[in-house]
Formats: structure tokens, sequence, C-alpha cells
């Protein structure tokens, strides 16, 4: 058996001259990624798990050479194009030039295919080392129960997380039927196990020998996760090159992917100390699990053991996260199902610091790309995009995923890294305050009226209320993302701004005509309240409109 990622397909591309799904290479991906749209995996959890890994690969050869193939004059690498040492001062600036050039030029250089080349035995599926494993032996040494015991295993159907289906508990809805769980491609398998590592669960429980930390159920799975898209698979991968070590500035940082260390125990040591990697690449290729396959007959047995958990408070290394306070530490924000149905713009002031405050940090990507525009490296009417997915878990012990939410929202650079006292930041987020606070009193509004239809049960009226929020907030979601893609710095904030009021009152009022459409006679007739007035459905919306009017003037 043979399958090397470097030259054989597994990558799910879509053209962009066709719009045709397409599977290609590690190298092809790298060579023609200006001709590609997109990934087009299994997931979008997939696509960021192979985007990530990708990168790891771009950001270990940007930070050796720069955008003509030449090794920086202060580093020295070895026949591997690995890095040795340093022999002169680190600069900083020749990596933003590096950025740019290859963003200019719009493709990446020969570089990257000779480093996969020069290192094309740590991306063979069946080699010595194979892709992402480690030997029988190896394996043998970090575990109690040995591989002839049968124990630590998990199925493709597991690994699958389109399935996700554990020994224990049978996926009813899955997309393959009961004889075709297991069944695979290569190159669906490969894309599976880079995402197996970055969302693994905790339903397989074999840890190593004298461990007593918990398990890992994957770095990804822990963060809320947030990246630029670009207009082509490359501008994507390029927006998200993170070139420049957010934590060190002053000194050069090594990318060291988990493919360049020489020995498995000190990779091992170095995870079991449970302190993230210092490094992008080493962060993007973190392992959750040791993995060793055994084949017979062209199939799998998977064996897997668990490695512990690391420690993400103030890990300002991971770019692609969301950050919250919690005590006196600051970390990745997680989502829970409540989540599913809130859109990205409504959590805008999580995105960006619109005050500048210290207690709040930035997505390292935003940070990244605020630089890039003030470095002059992408034009200022640049419109980004801003994607976000995270997934949701189904809260047992196995933390097993059960829904994956993807967001996306697009806004000029010019108006996202907006300055000065009348700045864009801090106005959207005015004007996103001002929209909520109309939404929760339409829902309440619709709650009081929910109460005289179902003579006060409480829960009935709630879940009333919900249903129309929800109509609610998606009919909000497209006019405000456009109204967000359509700021530009020039324009009059006051006026944009009375703009979105305008179409928010148009909006409610075509909710209102709804909602009332739908008026049963109990509604209408409504009952007697204190002071004897009454409180009927006419009488209800009449309250929220004066409310609505005062708070948008």
């Amino acid at each position: 058996m043979s399958f090397n990622l470097v030259k054989d397909p597994w990558i799910k591309v879509v053209e962009k001259k066709s719009g045709h799904e397409i599977i290609v290479s590690l190298r092809e991906a790298f060579r023609n990624s200006h001709n590609y749209l997109c990934l087009s995996g299994d997931m979008k959890c997939q696509d960021l798990s192979v985007l990530r890994f990708m990168l790891a690969i771009l950001t270990t050869v940007y930070t050796r050479f720069d955008a003509d193939d030449n090794p920086y004059e202060w580093i020295e690498l070895d026949d591997h194009m690995g890095f040795t040492r340093l022999v002169d001062e680190y600069e900083e600036d020749d990596l933003f030039d590096t950025w740019e050039k290859l963003y200019g030029q719009g493709h990446f250089s020969d570089a990257v295919i000779e480093y996969l080349y020069k290192n094309i035995d740590a991306f063979d599926m069946f080699g010595e080392r194979p892709f992402y494993q480690v030997t029988r032996e190896e394996y043998d040494s970090f575990v109690t129960e040995k591989i002839s015991t049968g124990k630590g295993t998990v199925s493709v159907r597991q690994i699958n997380r389109r399935i996700s289906e554990s020994n224990n508990s049978p996926s009813l809805f899955s997309p393959k039927s009961e004889q075709k769980k297991d069944s695979f491609s290569m190159d669906e398998l490969v894309r599976w196990i880079i995402t197996y590592q970055n969302y693994t669960g905790t339903a397989d429980k074999t840890k190593m020998k004298g461990m007593k930390d918990s398990i890992s159920s994957g770095w990804l799975y822990k963060l809320s996760p947030v990246y630029a898209e670009g207009n082509s698979l490359f501008e994507t991968l390029v927006l998200n090159l993170v070139l420049v070590n957010q934590i060190d500035r002053d000194n050069y940082v090594n990318q060291v992917p988990v493919w360049e260390n020489d020995i498995l125990d000190g990779y091992v040591e170095s995870i079991k100390r449970l302190v993230p990697p210092d490094n992008i690449a080493a962060l993007y290729t973190t392992w959750s699990r040791l993995m060793h396959i055994e084949w017979e007959d062209d199939k799998p047995t998977i064996y897997v053991v668990g490695l512990p958990v690391l420690d993400n408070k103030n890990a300002f290394i991971e770019p692609m996260t969301v950050w919250m306070n919690k005590k006196d530490n600051i970390v990745p924000d997680t989502r829970s199902n409540k989540s599913v149905n809130k859109a990205m713009w409504r959590d805008f002031g999580m995105y960006v610091n619109a005050d500048g405050k210290e207690d709040r940090r930035e997505p390292g990507i935003v940070a990244w790309l605020r630089e890039l525009k003030e470095n002059g490296c992408i034009d200022r009417m640049k419109l980004l995009s801003l994607d976000s997915i995270f997934v949701i878990r189904d809260g047992s012990p196995s933390n097993t995923p059960i829904l994956e939410v993807f967001n996306d929202m697009n806004i000029n650079a010019s108006v996202l890294f907006d300055e000065g006292e009348n700045r864009w930041p801090r106005r959207i987020e005015d004007t996103i305050a001002t929209t909520q606070n109309v939404a929760n009193d339409y829902i309440k509004m619709v709650k009081k009226v929910g109460l005289i239809r179902f003579h006060g049960d409480n829960k009935q009226a709630r879940s009333f209320s919900e249903k129309y929020g929800l109509a609610f907030y998606d009919g909000l979601n497209v006019p405000f993302k456009n109204w967000l893609s359509g700021l530009k710095d020039s324009d009059n904030r006051d006026e944009k701004i009375s703009e979105w009021k305008n179409t928010l009152k148009q909006i409610v009022s075509d909710s209102l005509n709804d909602f009332m459409k739908g008026a049963v006679r109990s509604e209408i007739v409504g009952s007697f309240g204190k002071n004897d007035k009454i409180n009927n459905i006419f009488t209800a919306v009449s309250l929220f409109k004066n409310k609505m009017y005062k708070k948008l003037k």
C-alpha cells in the first residue's frame, strides 16, 4: 500500500473556473491555490483543520525563506531546510516584506514544494514514520495495555465526524448505512485523521502509563475559532499566514511542526508539561492522541492513546480564537447550544476592541490584519471577510460533537480598524446594542401577548416568544450584514446609522404586521390588568412602538 500526501490527491477544493469540486495533492494545492475558490471538505470543521495544517507548512517555510526562495541572511538551515541556528540579528521587517511580496504576486513560491519533497517521508501514510502516527513499538512503550490485547482502538465511524459513533452509542441519523459506516477512501481517511486530532472528544479512555491528567478532547474543540476568508484558496491561506510571533516580537522563534520533532519521547514530554507550544506550526499540528494504524486486507485497526489537556489560559500564541476574561485569566471563549442561532455581528465587540481597553483582547488574526493594514501590506479599502466555526458537544462525558455552527461577516478594513473619537467600531457597537435592545423589547412584547393567549402559562408564553424572536433576528441578519459590508471610512457616521435605523423600523413594521395577522380572539379581546387598564395585543404593540421610537430617536 502506498499513499503520500505530497503526491497523492486528498484535499477537496472547488475550482474557480469550473465551479467543480476536485481532489488534489498537497503539491497541487499549494502550486495552484490561486485557481481554487476554497477548501470543500466533508464539514467546515474539517476544512478548518486542513487549513491550519497547510498554514503550519507555510509558516514554517516563510519564516525561513523570503518570497524569492532565498534563506534569510540571519538564519542557517540544514539540507532538509530545517532551522539550525541564527547567524545574525533577527529582522522582523523581513517577514513583513515576505508577506507583502507573496500577497502581491498572488501565488506561493517554489520553496514550499521544495520543502515538501525534502521532507516527503514525513507525509507518507505507510512509511517508516507514518504520517500523524507512531510505530507499534512506540505505541506499546507509552501504554500499559499493549496492541496484542486489542485495547485502545477506535473505529473509522468514530473518527468520521459526520457519524461520530462509539461502540456504545449508535448514530441513528448517519449519512452512511450500517454496512458502510467503516468504509472510506484514503483521501477521506487522511482528512478525518487530521480533523480527529483537533476535534477528538473523550469517548476513548486509554491513557499513557502513569498519566493522571485529564485526557485531551482536541485543541480546536475548546475554541470559538475565527479566521479570514479570501476570494481564493491562496488569499485565504495568505491572509491567515501569521509570520510574526505575537508573544515574542524581539526574538526569532523557530517553527516546529510535529513532523520535525526528531524524537517522539521529547514531543510527548513537552505535551505532558501541559503548556501550549511557543510557535504556530507546532500549535496547528498538535496531537491530542498518539495514533497507530495496523492494516490487514486494506482494513485498518486504529489504536489511540490519549494525551493530556494543554492549558489554554493566556495562550496568546493561538491567533484563531475569541477571548474572554475569566477570573484573573484570559481564556478562549467557548460556545454552547445557546449560541446556535446567534449571528456573528451580534458579538461584534468580541472580534474588535472598539474602545482600545486593555482588558479586552482581540483575536490574534484580527490583530494581525490590523498590522498588515497599518504596514501598508493590504489596501485600506480591502473588504475583509471574517468567518467563525464552532462545534457543539452533546454534554456527555464522551464530549461527542453533535453540531457545527458557521457564521461570517464582511467589513471594510478601513472601517474595522478606524481610529479617532468618532471611529466606526465604537459607533457600530453602539448601533448593535440599540438594535438588540429593540429586539429584546419585541420579544418581551410577544411574551406579553403569549401570556394572554395561553392564559398565564409562562412556559408556553416563553416558547411562543422565542419562536417569534428567532424569526425576528433572522429578518435582521441579512440586512444588517449588508449594511455593515457597505460602510466606508469616508461615510458620514450619523447618516449611515440613521439609514440602518430606518431599515430597522421597516423590519419591525413588517414583523408586527405578520405577528398581528396571527392574533386569536383572546389576544384581541384581552383582559383587565391593574387600575382596570385593558391588556391585549393592541396595547402591547402600542407600548412596544413607543419604546422603540424613543430608543431610535
